[in-house]
């Protein structure tokens, strides 16, 4: 190889990894990977499974399944093409997505066209739940699936917990449910600000909350569940409402355990004992 190739060699990497890093994935960076072919193609290829689906969702803070988002690109990339020759000037491929979504094939009613500096900004309206600021259990669901394949090619850990507030409807139903709210308000602060930058926060239910822990082993996202149980009993020990939790937790490297619907089943599978067997306890997946 010589020093031409190997110095662009680099510089593909510098890019990929750039344009991989979540806080950069904007509507620019994938531009550019729209208008590398060479660079889409290391992009595809270093990626794994479902990457349109998750280009698509970058862009437009959408769900699609990988068929569907790989049929919508291609689809996507032609409209920015035509928009282009019609005004004179390239669009970009975010306004060329949602003309597309809204215009043509309809699948967006109500598109909302932006800066990327006011992207994070939408995502977290998009795609976070208004009353505790955790994601919403479709993107949780999303992320996991991405996630296993992620950790599973690469042998990696991952760890998921499911909380659950115990006698919750007995909070709503006595002290009415602006309470309840105030209850999931103060434990969806205190996981936000008790997880790592890379763990993912959910609120997968009325009062359940999911979270993925990367790279993490089963004992020690017991070991974090177990803190976040005694966060959530030391700030409800004065006054009342008295809250407790009970936390399931599962594992990626337990047996049997390598999808990601089974990662939560058998998440659920511990919290339902933890439940059984005295609340305001962690158990883990034998």
């Amino acid at each position: 190889m010589n020093t031409s190739d190997s110095h662009l060699g680099e510089e593909t990497a510098r890019k990929l990894v750039d344009i991989e890093s979540k806080e950069r994935l904007t509507s620019n960076s994938i531009g550019v990977l729209c208008d590398q072919p060479k660079l889409l193609k290391e992009y595809l290829d270093s990626s794994i499974a479902n990457t349109f689906s998750e280009l698509m969702f970058r862009l437009t803070h959408e769900i699609y399944t990988e068929e569907k988002a790989t049929a919508l690109w291609h689809q996507i990339v032609l409209n920015r093409k035509n928009l282009k020759e019609q005004v004179g000037r390239d669009m970009g491929m975010l306004v060329a997505a949602l003309d597309y979504l809204s215009n043509i094939s309809r699948d967006i009613s109500s598109p909302k066209i932006m800066e990327d500096l006011r992207i994070e900004e939408a995502a977290a309206m998009a795609t976070r739940d208004s009353l505790t600021g955790l994601y919403l259990r479709g993107v949780f669901e999303f992320s996991l699936e991405r996630m296993v394949q992620e950790h599973r090619r690469y042998g990696k850990a991952l760890s998921v917990i499911l909380l659950d507030i115990d006698d919750f409807k007995q909070v709503n139903d006595y002290y009415g449910h602006q309470v309840g709210d105030d209850v999931l308000l103060r434990i969806g602060e205190m996981v936000l600000n008790s997880i790592r930058k890379a763990d993912f926060p959910a609120r997968y239910g009325g009062e359940e909350i999911a979270i993925i822990f990367p790279e993490t082993s089963i004992v020690q996202a017991t070991v974090m569940a177990d803190r976040l149980r005694e966060d959530v009993r030391r700030c409800f020990a004065v006054g009342e409402p008295t809250i407790t939790v009970s936390i399931g937790v599962s594992c990626i490297h337990v047996p049997d355990t390598t999808t990601a619907s089974e990662l939560v089943r058998q998440a659920d599978k511990a919290l339902y004992e933890a439940k059984r067997t005295g609340k305001d306890k962690v158990v883990r997946c034998a």
